[in-house]
């Protein structure tokens, strides 16, 4: 039922880790995790061997590091190209096609399942450059993400795990000094906030223009709020239901309290939501999805 090739695209911090979880295992499929990143990345190699069983976590928030653990593979283009996007280098498409490979050698005629929240804004390019790919969209509360960033960065400072998975390049350290000065600090995250608003607007633009048998448009507040219903989004390109009980075993327990929104964060809420509601509406005249009432 599912594609061969399932793209999780969104936000940093916008659930992306456990709705790729959820996906994978929904779809009986096959993702980047920090043990395929392992056989590429040395200083991560060594990291989990140093490790082991330890129970260390991923630095920006408290989930286990395992070699089963999910992961973005842009840290693969990362290590190879400098660039953590598919197009940030010539050789960005070679390489994630043979990253598609290496997931499938491991298992055969299952579905692979990528995220890299890097690319956000390159769904049409990615649609057009696979022809049999599919892409589970995700939307959260602004004020959650931007709330989450924060908290994801400052928590991951000089953390060990980030520092391997970065392969220990000058990148990621002068990011650790921009953290450890307050008002390089401050500059950072609101040129972050910045970012993601002016992309929050391009998203909302775009995804019109996306083929809608071939994107799903999840909301995470309306997984957590009812995982039955917002899994039904998704039904023309997995097991609703299976998607609904692994999003549920994979969701960290009980939903944070709703971040304080400002007037910005509510505009742009509503406008990220008339765009998911006006492309859902779509798929449901077209028959892809049955209608329903939105969280």
């Amino acid at each position: 039922m599912a594609p061969p090739l399932l793209f999780v695209d969104g936000f940093h911090r916008s659930g992306t880790t456990v709705v790729t979880a959820a996906l994978t295992e929904a779809t009986g499929g096959v993702t980047t995790t920090v043990g395929v990143l392992a056989r590429h990345i040395p200083t991560l190699a060594a990291f989990l061997a140093d490790t082991g069983a330890a129970g260390a976590d991923r630095g920006t928030d408290r989930l286990e590091v395992t070699p089963g653990t999910p992961e973005e593979y842009g840290f693969l283009l990362h290590h190879a190209t400098g660039g953590h996007r598919i197009y940030d280098h010539s050789d960005g498409p070679r390489l994630l096609a043979e990253h598609v490979a290496e997931l499938r050698g491991d298992a055969p005629d299952r579905p692979v399942v990528l995220k890299n929240p890097w690319d956000l804004g390159s769904e049409a390019r990615i649609l057009a450059d696979r022809p049999e790919a599919g892409m589970v969209l995700i939307r959260r509360r602004v004020a959650d993400i931007e709330r989450s960033v924060t908290q994801a960065l400052l928590r991951g400072r000089s953390s060990p795990y980030l520092r391997a998975l970065d392969g220990d390049t000058a990148g990621y350290h002068r990011l650790q000094r921009l953290l450890a000065s307050p008002w390089r600090r401050e500059l950072l995250l609101r040129g972050l906030r910045l970012r993601l608003r002016r992309q929050v607007r391009q998203l909302a633009a775009g995804v019109a223009g996306l083929p809608a048998e071939r994107i799903a448009l999840l909301s995470y507040d309306e997984l957590q709020a009812d995982p039955e219903a917002g899994a039904a989004w998704a039904a023309h390109l997995v097991d609703p239901a299976a998607l609904a009980g692994a999003f549920a075993r994979h969701a960290f327990a009980g939903p944070a309290a709703p971040t304080a929104a400002r007037a910005r964060h509510e505009r742009l809420d509503r406008a990220w939501g008339r765009a998911w509601d006006t492309a859902r509406a779509a798929q449901v005249r077209a028959g892809l999805v049955a209608p329903l009432q939105r969280v």
